[in-house]
C-alpha cells in the first residue's frame, strides 16, 4: 500500500512545476512522530516558515508513509520529494561509502562521534554522498548500539565466548562478531522477540530505545553497555535541488539544518537516558564493559572486516576517513 503515496506524490510533484520546488521541502521518513527525528524535523519546518516568513513551505511525510528507507533515498536522487533519513546501516547501497561507518567502536563516546562527524571525517562522506546526486544536510543520530541478554553480564572480552546473538543477515557482521568467539544467529528483526522467550539465542544488539518498545525487558535478565557501534542518521537532500536555491535561500536553510542536528542529538540523548532508567525500574541488570575490554573487541572485529570494507569503499577512501578519525 505504500506505492499507492508515491504515485500520487509523483504527480502533484509533476503538477506543481519549477516554482513550487523552489518553495516547498517535502521530507520523507521512515520513524514514527513520537521520534526524536521527526520532533526535531517539526522543528525545522516551523523554524524555516517562520523565518521565510512564508517563503519556504516544508512538509513531512513520517512513518514510512512514501516507503522504506531505501525507497524515499531513490526518490531524493531523483528529485521525486526533496529530503529524506536513514540510519547509515541501511544506505550503503546507494553509497558505497557509507559502509566505512560499519565498523566497530570507531569512536569512544557520542561527544567524539559528532566532532568527527562535523569534520574531516564527515567530509569525506558528504563528498562521496554528492556523486550520488545526494546533498548531505547534517548527520543526526541514534546512538550507540548495546547488549541484553539473559546468560550473564558481558563485562569482559571473553565473555562473549559462546553468545549465541541475533545478528542481521550480513555477511560482514556474521564475519565480525565469529573473531570474538560469539555465535551470531540471523534472524529477521520481527523474530527476536520469540527467540528469546523461547532460549534460541542468549542476547540481541540494538539501540536502548529498542529495548524497550520491542519489550526486551520481559525475556532479558542483563543490560550491557557495550556501545560497540555508532549509528549516525543521515539527513539528505536532492543536491541538484539544493544548488539551484539562491543564496539567501541556501544559507537560511543551512542554517536551521544546523539547529536542527544539534536538537535531535539532545533529543535522542535525553531520549536515551530516560530508556536506560525504565530498563532498571524493570528490574534489569546493567553494567559497562570496560575500556580495556572495547578497545580489544574493537580491534579483533575490525581486523576481521577491514579486508571487505576496503574492497567496498575502495583503498583511498578508506585511508583517507580513518586518517581524519585517528588524527
Amino acid at each position: 500500500m505504500k506505492f499507492a503515496p508515491l504515485v500520487t506524490l509523483g504527480v502533484s510533484l509533476a503538477m506543481a512545476g519549477p516554482a513550487l520546488a523552489d518553495t516547498t521541502i517535502r521530507i520523507g521518513h521512515a520513524t514514527p512522530e513520537s521520534s526524536p527525528i521527526h520532533q526535531a524535523l517539526a522543528y525545522f519546518e516551523s523554524e524555516l516558515e517562520a523565518r521565510s516568513k512564508g517563503g519556504i513551505e516544508v512538509e513531512i511525510y513520517p512513518g514510512g508513509q512514501l516507503g522504506s528507507v531505501k525507497e524515499m533515498t531513490e526518490l531524493v536522487q531523483s528529485g521525486n520529494i526533496t529530503m529524506t533519513t536513514g540510519a547509515s546501516v541501511h544506505l550503503s547501497a546507494a553509497v558505497d561509502q557509507l559502509a566505512v561507518l560499519d565498523q566497530f567502536l570507531l569512536f569512544e563516546d557520542e561527544q567524539e562521534a559528532r566532532s568527527l562527524l562535523d569534520g574531516d571525517a564527515g567530509a569525506a562522506i558528504s563528498a562521496a554522498m554528492e556523486t550520488r546526486g545526494l546533498k548531505n544536510m547534517g548527520f543526526m543520530e541514534l546512538g550507540f548500539r548495546s547488549f541484553t541478554n539473559s546468560r550473564a553480564p558481558l563485562d569482559s572480552f571473553d565473555a562473549f565466548q559462546g553468545l549465541r546473538m541475533r545478528s542481521a543477515d550480513n555477511p560482514i557482521a556474521i564475519k565480525a562478531w565469529r573473531s570474538v568467539g560469539a555465535v551470531p544467529v540471523p534472524l529477521a528483526w520481527g523474530e527476536i522477540y520469540s527467540s528469546l522467550q523461547q532460549g534460541l539465542i542468549d542476547g540481541q544488539e540494538s539501540a536502548l530505545s529498542s529495548m524497550i518498545v520491542e519489550r526486551f525487558f520481559e525475556v532479558q535478565d542483563y543490560v550491557s553497555l557495550t556501545g560497540h557501534i555508532y549509528w549516525p542518521e543521515l539527513w539528505m537532500a536532492n543536491l541538484d535541488w539544493f544548488e539551484s536555491l539562491d543564496d539567501a535561500d541556501r544559507q537560511l536553510i543551512e542554517e536551521v539544518a544546523r539547529e536542527t542536528v544539534s536538537r535531535q542529538r539532545e533529543l535522542t540523548a535525553a531520549a536515551n537516558a530516560a530508556t536506560l532508567e525504565k530498563l532498571k525500574e524493570a528490574g534489569l541488570k546493567v553494567n559497562e564493559l570496560p575500556a580495556a575490554d572495547k578497545k580489544r573487541l574493537g580491534e579483533a572485529m575490525n581486523g576481521a572486516i577491514e579486508a571487505d570494507i576496503r574492497a567496498k569503499v575502495g583503498d583511498e577512501f578508506y585511508d583517507t576517513f580513518m586518517a581524519a578519525v585517528t588524527k
